[in-house]
């Protein structure tokens, strides 16, 4: 094949990031209330990101018990469904067999948060008409020891 170039692109300004960023907001949450999202959960819930795209992710709670009655048969039928629509010899999530909540990258609450498959998270669930859900994501990982001294201690 031949070499495939990539165009250069100007550095942003952080006036052009904030745009950006205000106009993703902007868009998250008309799809979130086109969608009809509803938070079933009142804490947040400890999981883990099984698979990662560019534009969302795949978390599995740590204990499946924690994703509240209401939420499972739809859990249970978006997971079934996404199985089923695998193919060319490729699984779902890997061929895992653990129910699944999607994740779309907007709903990282904690800035800067980085997720690849096996990052411990924590999170809301919610259900809309697509399916169920994860939203407000943070890390799952405790403080670092020199980010949270302990006792009144101090760092080194």
């Amino acid at each position: 094949g031949k070499w495939k170039f990539v165009r250069y692109r100007p550095e942003l300004t952080p006036e052009e990031i904030e745009a950006r960023r205000q106009a993703n907001t902007e868009r998250h949450a008309k799809r979130v209330e086109e969608e009809g999202r509803q938070i079933v959960t009142a804490g947040l819930v400890e999981g883990e990101v099984v698979q990662r795209a560019k534009w969302h992710a795949w978390i599995k709670p740590k204990d499946p018990e924690s994703v509240p009655d209401v939420a499972r048969p739809k859990l249970q039928e978006m997971n079934d469904s996404f199985r089923a629509k695998a193919t060319d010899g490729r699984s779902f999530c890997g061929g895992i067999e653990d129910l699944v909540l999607y994740l779309a990258v907007a709903d990282i609450a904690e800035e800067k948060l980085i997720l690849s498959a096996g990052t411990s998270v924590k999170f809301k669930i919610y259900m809309d008409n697509k399916g169920v859900g994860a939203c407000e994501v943070i890390s799952g990982e405790p403080l670092p020891v020199d980010a949270a001294p302990i006792d009144g201690a101090t760092a080194l």
